[in-house]
């Protein structure tokens, strides 16, 4: 029996065979596979199959012409698809120890008691439960009662888990699912998850049908999960989808009886898209942020109070100096947060060892407060400020259990102290009787759901033991141009651009990228959209060199042919041509911005600076002036002036304006221009001392030194003199 290594490779030819529409080769390298399998059914399968396209191909041969050929082609092809799934999984149930191929094979052993029609009957009769605790207030029942209930849910999810292919029957059930008007809707929301993670492992075309149906719903929760099942699934199969027309015929009779359906499909798409930042928003919170602030409250708990806070009997609160950098990353992952991205991944992660968590279909499970490990924590009558809390927006179902189940582990006592805590003062103002209607509109509204519901696939993607075992949707961008079936949706310059301008502000340049450069060929050209391929393309490439400045430059230039004078534009197009040497055009640039916004200093300063580069010491002398008579004690004025000064042999005011930077806060530039002037003026000694001055204030004296070795040569210096000089510092 191969190892799983050599069954993936040769279960991944079939398919790849497949794809290039090679079906005869492709049946053969699956008659290999099967040799191994024991189940004889897809044997006789797989024989029928090749009999039928060996049929076909005789028909060609001969001339024989058949209307139906491309619909059987067709037909083939997916049987084939479906085929190679199938062959791949009977092959690792016989060898595999993994959780899914463990459980099929138990359930071939020992059955559950319950089929699926069993089980709707039971889920259907929970509401009678609920009814009778309202009237009995029958805690220990009630408890009996939700636990049976979650052991039906438990089936429901490993019988369709495990259901790989459905019958005509198995289809039938699943659809009174759907028009049950008893079920509750949370448990008809965890069978979506159930259909969806079904299909990660195997493609059923009657699963993706069912997944469309539930789009009908009316239950937002149910409706939500539904779109987002059918996203993952063409995600995971997109040269699958595309041999089913009915897929297609669907998708436009959606969008003509619901004009607002391509819309939330391309909200699910853009919510994929931002979980893709979880795992920067996570790292930038363990390793960057929570160590920095804690070394900041370690020590301000070394300092001693202050004596007149003591006196004044003052309780000062902790303010902390972060510094820039940091505020800086916390304003990303603020930024991240306002954009509907995951903040809460890094903090909750640790949790989901909890024992709750061991079992497959808790981590799809929709919070209600019946559910037994609610009722542990909270009683079986939570305080509705609770539930507000734990519902109010903030947390995915996969995090409010973690919460719940980790703080039945605290004494009661101090289960209400920890709670109490996580009910500041500042969330129980948030949750104002006056604003109860706001959190039950969000608790209902699509996007919140959209989003939680996203969260809790990431977690069970990323930290969830069973994760190895299902493809993932989040290893991959998500584009609709890659995604055939709902392209004719969603390929649109509407949505094309919402998608486009998220992945641009969460740094997915490469994807932001392509996806404007779409925009453009489909005639949708502004300012803003050439702007933001000039940024992405120099992101994206890495370390700037001449080619990637000379094309960041074409964007920037057509953006600015589109807005002219815009500031930003003008901006980084000066600093792409100083990066190519093009001084002039610089300069041409910064002289643009100085006549468009002269009450701007700092595109003065930019200007004098890039003039002095190149050498035009005289134009660089007047803006240098301007800026010294804006500001009292402008120092960058005065280096400027100084330096250009020197340059045109002006040494008195050079020397003037470089004695004023060393009398108030010199750097090392100072220092070094100081034995510049000291040395043409003749004092050696001084000279040495001010350079050694600037040698102790920088390590890149050397280079710094040698950039000036063209403006004293020009004054008379010799390399000789130059080199023994460097020498002696």
């Amino acid at each position: 029996m191969w190892i799983n290594d050599d069954l993936e490779k040769k279960y991944n030819l079939a398919i790849d065979l497949l794809d290039e529409r090679r079906m005869k080769e492709a049946l053969t390298q699956m008659t290999s596979m099967i040799e191994q399998c024991t189940d004889y059914q897809l044997r006789q399968e797989l024989l029928d199959m090749q009999t039928s396209y060996q049929y076909m191909l005789k028909y060609m041969e001969q001339g024989m012409a058949d209307p139906k050929r491309e619909t059987v082609y067709k037909e083939l092809l997916n049987k084939a698809y479906n085929m190679a799934d199938l062959i791949k999984l009977s092959l690792r149930d016989d060898v595999s120890d993994s959780y899914y191929h463990k459980l099929v094979k138990k359930l071939k052993k020992h059955p559950l008691p319950k089929n699926m029609e069993a089980i709707l009957n039971s889920l259907e009769a929970f509401n009678d439960s609920i009814s009778m605790f309202q009237l009995t207030n029958d805690e220990a029942k009630l408890m009996k009662d939700m636990l049976a209930h979650e052991a039906s849910l438990r089936d429901m999810f490993t019988l369709t888990l495990t259901n790989r292919r459905w019958s005509k029957t198995d289809k039938d059930i699943a659809y009174k699912y759907l028009s049950s008007e008893q079920i509750p809707y949370n448990d008809l929301a965890l069978l979506v998850s159930a259909v969806t993670l079904s299909l990660s492992k195997c493609f059923d075309i009657e699963k993706v049908f069912w997944l469309m149906e539930a789009f009908y719903h009316k239950d937002n929760q149910v409706r939500i999960r539904a779109q987002v099942g059918f996203v993952m699934t063409i995600n995971n199969y997109p040269n699958r989808c595309i041999l089913y027309p009915d897929i297609n015929m669907r998708l436009s009779l959606m969008q003509e009886e619901d004009p607002d359906f391509a819309s939330e499909l391309n909200a699910t798409i853009m919510q994929l898209i931002k979980s893709q930042a979880t795992q920067e928003i996570s790292n930038t919170m363990q390793v960057e942020i929570v160590p920095e602030v804690m070394k900041n409250i370690q020590e301000r708990l070394q300092q001693p109070p202050q004596d007149e806070n003591i006196e004044n009997g003052i309780n000062p609160e902790w303010v902390f100096d972060m510094g820039s950098k940091l505020n800086n990353k916390l304003r990303r992952i603020e930024e991240f947060r306002e954009e509907g991205c995951d903040i809460n991944m890094a903090s909750f992660s640790k949790f989901k060892h909890l024992a709750f968590f061991d079992e497959i279909q808790n981590w799809f499970m929709p919070f209600y407060p019946m559910h037994s490990e609610a009722i542990k924590t909270l009683g079986a009558k939570p305080k509705e400020m609770e539930l507000r809390f734990l519902q109010m927006g903030e947390f995915c179902d996969s995090d409010i259990y973690s919460m719940i189940v980790m703080l039945q582990r605290l004494p009661a006592d101090k289960r209400l102290m920890a709670y109490g805590e996580l009910m500041s003062e500042e969330v129980q103002e948030f949750m104002e009787e006056s604003r109860k209607e706001k959190y039950d509109t969000r608790a209902r509204a699509s996007e919140y759901i959209r989003k939680f519901y996203i969260q809790d696939i990431y977690r069970f993607d990323k930290v969830s033991p069973f994760a190895s075992e299902f493809d993932s949707v989040f290893d991959n961008y998500l584009y609709m141009n890659n995604l055939e079936p709902l392209a004719q949706l969603l390929y649109q310059p509407e949505y094309i651009r919402m998608v486009a301008d998220v992945c641009f502000k969460l740094g997915m340049y490469l994807l932001a990228h392509q996806i404007y450069d779409d925009l453009i060929k489909m005639g949708v050209e502004d300012a803003e959209i050439y702007q933001r391929m000039g940024y992405c393309f120099e992101e994206e490439n890495g370390p700037i060199d001449s080619s990637t400045l000379k094309k960041a430059i074409e964007y920037f230039e057509k953006s600015l042919i589109i807005k002219p004078g815009n500031k930003w534009t003008l901006k980084i197009l000066a600093s792409c041509y100083r990066g190519l040497g093009q001084n002039e055009k610089e300069i041409a640039c910064y002289e643009e911005l100085v006549k468009l916004y002269p009450d701007k200093l700092i595109f003065t300063y930019k200007l004098a600076c890039a003039l002095m580069r190149n050498d035009q010491f005289e134009e660089a002398l007047k803006y240098f002036y301007k800026l010294d008579l804006s500001e009292e004690q402008n120092e960058k004025a005065w280096r400027g002036i100084s330096w250009c000064s020197f340059a045109l042999g002006k040494t008195e005011q050079a020397q003037k304006y470089n004695d004023m930077l060393i009398s108030s806060n010199p750097n090392a530039n100072d220092w070094l221009n100081a034995g510049h002037f000291a040395w043409y003026n003749g004092n050696l000694q001084r000279a040495l001392q001010c350079y050694k001055q600037a040698n102790k204030l920088t390590d890149d004296f050397r280079v710094m030194y040698s950039n000036d070795l063209p403006m004293m040569k020009s004054k008379g210096f010799n390399d000789t003199e130059l080199n023994l000089m460097l020498e002696l510092v």
